[in-house]
């Protein structure tokens, strides 16, 4: 494989993907909408630039026009202001059927076409219902919730499809909730874990729904700045875990998927080999900032784990993302100091 195709090139995973690839010594070709705000993004890196709707099969075309493989990273994850719900969902669906529609005409001389969904497909954490078991591996049912995660849903289907029907050689990356450098720090706050809570309180499907919610909400708004780093436990002593996905690391998926031919007719979790925990990420931060830390004690306990083991077995995924590479990385970012991530 000599030149792969990005989507999405000026992403938050697909900066990162190009600057793996071109590591890697792969030509790249990025797709990059038209007055994109991060175009500067591609600036330092030599890549073939092609302008346009990923909607546009014209476009689509000439984007894959000779290249061995193709990553789909393009979709937006929350609907911009002003735009139409509807749009939204052209963007992300009507754009990947053009996109695949292109793929399946060279279906012979594409090597890979690795499309990157979301791990929104399945009830992911514990926030929104309760999975049937975590931690949350590819063979977990799909119960997507919510617009974005309906649209990650429906692409799956596409690419399923014309796996079977055209003989495209796909596979599927499912990274969890994507940071790019100090953008992690901000998931470990006072504010944070209240956002969840809040959410439940309102919702009795939630995994973390308990009558007693609203009294510890009311508790935590009255001790804590929502800025403050948050140990969060619950009665048990059992802490919060979380695992999210460094963007480095799911570039790193990427490439395994492209390279690796047991990654055909596959789709893999992205995510840090293991979860954090809340009181082990405050406790790193707070001796490395001087952030105050607030012991959070609630009813109920957060669980989002992704489990990346298959794609750890079958393609060699290694993902880099402890607790030490992830925290320097952000805390360095937000510092100002050069890292080894493009930032999103």
């Amino acid at each position: 494989m000599r030149t792969v195709a990005v989507t999405g090139a000026t992403g938050r995973l697909g900066a990162n993907l190009v600057s793996a690839l071109l590591d890697r010594g792969y030509a790249v070709r990025g797709l990059v909408i038209p007055d994109d705000p991060k175009r500067a993004k591609m600036d330092s890196f030599d890549v073939e630039i092609v302008e346009g709707d990923i909607r546009d099969e014209s476009v689509c075309r000439r984007l894959l026009d000779g290249v061995d493989g193709a990553v789909h990273t393009a979709n937006l994850v929350g609907i911009p202001s002003g735009m139409a719900r509807d749009t939204f969902f052209d963007i992300n669906v009507k754009g990947t059927l053009a996109l695949v529609e292109a793929a399946a005409e060279r279906s012979d001389s594409l090597e890979r076409f690795v499309h990157v969904s979301s791990d929104a497909v399945y009830p992911m954490g514990n926030h929104d219902s309760r999975p049937d078991y975590a931690p949350i591996d590819e063979g977990h049912p799909k119960r997507p919730a919510g617009l974005y995660a309906l649209t990650k849903a429906l692409n799956e289907q596409t690419v399923e499809s014309y796996h079977a029907s055209h003989g495209l050689r796909t596979t599927m990356i499912r990274p969890a909730g994507m940071f790019a450098g100090a953008e992690v720090l901000g998931r470990w706050t006072v504010g944070f874990v209240l956002a969840l809570l809040r959410g439940s309180s309102r919702n009795p499907s939630s995994g973390i729904h308990h009558p007693d919610l609203a009294q510890a909400i009311a508790a935590i708004e009255a001790d804590a700045s929502p800025d403050d780093l948050c140990a969060a436990r619950d009665r048990e002593g059992r802490p919060w875990l979380y695992s999210p996905a460094d963007a480095r690391d799911v570039a790193h998926a990427c490439v395994c998927a492209l390279e690796r031919p047991e990654a055909v007719g596959e789709a893999f979790n992205a995510a840090v080999p293991q979860p954090f925990a809340f009181d082990e990420v405050a406790g790193y931060l707070s001796q490395r900032s001087g952030a105050a830390v607030y012991q959070c004690v609630v009813p109920t306990r957060w669980v989002y784990w992704s489990d990346v083991r298959k794609a750890q077995t079958l393609i060699g995924y290694d993902p880099q993302g402890t607790l030490d590479r992830v925290f320097e990385t952000a805390l360095a970012h937000r510092a100002g100091d050069a890292v080894d991530v493009v930032p999103a």
